[in-house]
């Protein structure tokens, strides 16, 4: 198992700090952001909350992923770093294909790409891009990046993306993974087609067990049974070692979770909202006592 965490809703001035710590104690991974702009008013609810409400303040600072991943990468050694997920449906995989080497290349290959939909109308409208298509703009999408990934000439030409012979370089020396986001099942099956791995957001157990369950049914469908794919998620209930081994044992291979939000630190600060955020001296020690504590007994 793989321990990572995420920095949103975290002050960017943080970072630097927090990326150090993480590098020397043992975590494996960072994940960033993505979030262009906050519209003051959405024409569609939220669709990963109950009551559609966005639970983040509108003025939460949200830097560039592939700024922040780059100033995290220049003072860490080992530790890698992917966006969760890059909103690929309003950009254009050219212009993130050339920003993903180059960062490839600044971090020596720490870096993997999660990528999933846009849910926000305003994102497609104001970025004059549609809406409606978003899911097949996403499968090419992938696949461009994919291609250009590997090196040399190539050409695509698609629905949604044409051109004719080119070259991007410097390339990344080894695979860079793409890992797909969202629980619907079409996001399932783009990530078992395209994807070297899924990124949940938050699930139970139980509801791991299921999802883990389909996608091997959804990679056995496209014959990509035999290939590796990861799966990344935060499980709330994953609270012990025996509870993270189990996960392993579904095929989870990377636990996101970040050790300031637990009730027990939450509890020492005497808070009990993981939006209320506690000082870098608690997040530091947070992730060192984790570390020391299950990412150290599962290793």
């Amino acid at each position: 198992m793989r321990f990572g965490f995420h920095v949103f809703m975290v002050d960017p001035a943080e970072f630097l700090d927090l990326a150090r710590t993480a590098d020397a104690s043992g975590w494996d991974s960072i994940q960033v952001a993505d979030a262009p702009f906050f519209p003051e008013v959405t024409s569609e609810p939220y669709p990963y909350t109950p009551d559609g409400k966005r639970f983040w303040p509108l003025d939460t600072p949200v830097l560039d992923p592939w700024v922040a991943i780059t100033a995290m990468a220049v003072v860490t050694e080992r530790i890698r770093f992917l966006p969760s997920v890059l909103r690929l449906a309003i950009r254009q995989p050219l212009l993130e294909a050339k920003a993903l080497c180059s960062v490839a290349a600044v971090s020596h290959d720490r870096v993997a790409l999660g990528v999933g939909l846009a849910w926000m109308p305003e994102e497609f409208k104001w970025l004059g891009v549609d809406k409606k298509t978003r899911g097949a703009r996403q499968n090419e999408a992938i696949q461009v990046i994919r291609l250009l990934l590997g090196g040399g000439m190539v050409e695509f030409h698609g629905t949604y993306y044409d051109f004719d012979r080119l070259i991007m370089a410097p390339v990344p020396k080894k695979k860079i993974p793409i890992y797909v986001g969202g629980s619907s099942r079409p996001a399932l099956q783009r990530a078992a087609r395209y994807g070297d791995g899924w990124i949940g957001i938050v699930h139970t157990i139980d509801e791991t067990k299921g999802m883990v369950a389909e996608l091997a049914a959804l990679r056995r469908e496209f014959g990509r049974e035999r290939e590796p794919f990861d799966v990344m998620l935060h499980c709330p209930d994953a609270v012990t070692v025996d509870d993270v081994r189990r996960l392993e044992d579904l095929g989870v291979t990377d636990l996101q979770i970040a050790p300031w939000t637990l009730p027990s630190v939450l509890g020492e600060l005497g808070v009990s909202s993981m939006a209320l955020q506690p000082p870098l001296a608690v997040k530091q020690e947070a992730l060192e006592r984790y570390a020391a504590d299950v990412i150290a007994k599962c290793s």
